[in-house]
Formats: structure tokens, sequence, C-alpha cells
């Protein structure tokens, strides 16, 4: 299921300008909590996503700073740099915890 509520979508800003976009996903699949956070830049050329699984989880707050992290931190992007399909909502709705990579 989409996180839809408290900001997790709205854009954010890198100190050059780079509007990056966030959608977050969270389900339990199989008694499996997992969060996903997918990430973009606006021409898409840099995409990917960060995963949590059971115990790894975290609050939104947490979740923001992660966020944060991926605008900033380019070393720490390019760890969870990976090729998306888009529209987000249709490719990764169903994504399995044992699929990380769909």
């Amino acid at each position: 299921m989409w996180w839809t509520s408290q900001n997790l979508d709205l854009p954010r800003e890198d100190a050059f300008g780079t509007k990056w976009h966030f959608r977050v996903w969270h389900a339990t699949v199989d008694d499996i909590y997992t969060q996903r956070i997918f990430f973009w830049d606006d021409p898409k050329s840099a995409t990917g996503f960060v995963e949590y699984v059971a115990d790894q989880t975290m609050h939104i707050s947490r979740l923001k700073q992660v966020m944060a992290r991926l605008v900033k931190d380019t070393e720490f992007r390019s760890q969870h740099l990976w090729p998306l399909l888009f529209p987000i909502e249709r490719h990764y709705a169903n994504a399995r915890p044992d699929d990380p990579k769909h």
C-alpha cells in the first residue's frame, strides 16, 4: 500500500537545485512487514529505492531522515540506485519482500 499522508511524497531539492521525488510503499506480505522508499530525480535519470524489512522498519520521522540523506548524500544514494519502471504505483504496488529488485 502506498503511504499518501504526512508529506512523504513531497519533492525535495538538493543543493544543486535538482528535485527529488519519493513514494513510500509498505505492506505485510507472508507475515513480514516491509517498507520501501522509491526515489527519482526530475528527468528520471537517477532512480532507486531503499528497503527495510521486519525489524529494520522505522517510524515516519526516520523515513523522512532517510529521504533527506538520499537528497544530500550522493554516496548513500548511489548505494541504492536501481532502474525503476514508471508509473511506480502500477509496477510496484504488489512488490514482495523476497523480490527486492522486483
